[in-house]
């Protein structure tokens, strides 16, 4: 299973985007209106996720041809500060984020006798692996499903997921592999980073309710007033029964859209 949160804090007619990415979103079924309405602040989303996920979380991270998703995962979790300036410093940041437990699948892919080296898309992958998964192509849920997946069957064939395979990622491979060399011959300066090695996220209640603030929407420009804080994450957190998944991952597993 996989859980699709939607933000409420993006607004199309405002923040930057791409056009074309927008149309795509709507066409696979996305009310980017009805998210404005309903939807989740990034902001407290974010926290949870420090809360509950990074902070304790022992299990492994994979995305899909994932520096993008990577970046604005680290954006969001950082509540809009700019990301680091070089490739290099990107991924010392995001290997000490993810306690150098991310996988990406595509690149993964490469190293697998019959995939065409990986030089495919997700669904196209994930068809050459007979994986089937129930939803909408293009939405955050269900991407994530099928390379959650595709990940599970490659790991199931050729045993993927080791030390070769992680913190690479796909488009960034050079950068990566002098990173994780660096790292091997002593302790590397993590930018973003406590001196305790812990992720460096501002409190909730210290930032602005937008990850990406904008001039137009509460962002502080002229014409605006103070922003409203927002009360910590911990009393927002609801119990839930837990739920039978219908697949199991080899070892705990979080998939990045």
């Amino acid at each position: 299973m996989a859980w699709q949160i939607n933000f409420s804090d993006f607004d199309p007619d405002v923040d930057p985007c791409s056009p074309a990415s927008i149309d795509l979103l709507k066409n696979s079924g996305i009310d980017v209106q009805r998210n404005r309405r309903e939807g989740i602040s990034s902001v407290r989303y974010a926290a949870l996720l420090r809360e509950k996920l990074f902070d304790h979380h022992g299990g492994a991270f994979v995305t899909f041809h994932g520096s993008y998703d990577v970046g604005y995962l680290m954006k969001l979790l950082a509540g809009g500060r700019p990301l680091p300036e070089t490739s290099g410093e990107f991924i010392m940041a995001a290997s000490g984020i993810f306690n150098g437990r991310l996988y990406d699948v595509k690149y993964m892919a490469r190293f697998c006798p019959g995939l065409l080296g990986g030089e495919v898309g997700l669904m196209k992958l994930a068809s050459m692996l007979n994986v089937e998964a129930v939803g909408v192509a293009h939405q955050a849920g269900f991407d994530s499903l099928v390379t959650g997946l595709t990940f599970q069957e490659m790991h199931k064939r050729w045993a993927v997921m080791d030390g070769r395979d992680s913190m690479i990622l796909y488009g960034l491979e050079n950068v990566c592999r002098e990173i994780k060399s660096a790292s091997s011959l002593g302790p590397l300066r993590r930018p973003w980073t406590l001196p305790a090695g812990r992720f460096l996220i501002a409190p909730p209640m210290v930032r602005p309710p937008l990850a990406f603030p904008s001039p137009y929407f509460g962002g502080g420009g002229a014409g605006h007033g103070p922003v409203h804080l927002l009360p910590p994450a911990t009393p927002l957190i609801g119990r839930f029964a837990p739920i039978p998944l219908q697949h199991s991952f080899p070892r705990p597993c979080v998939v990045i859209p």
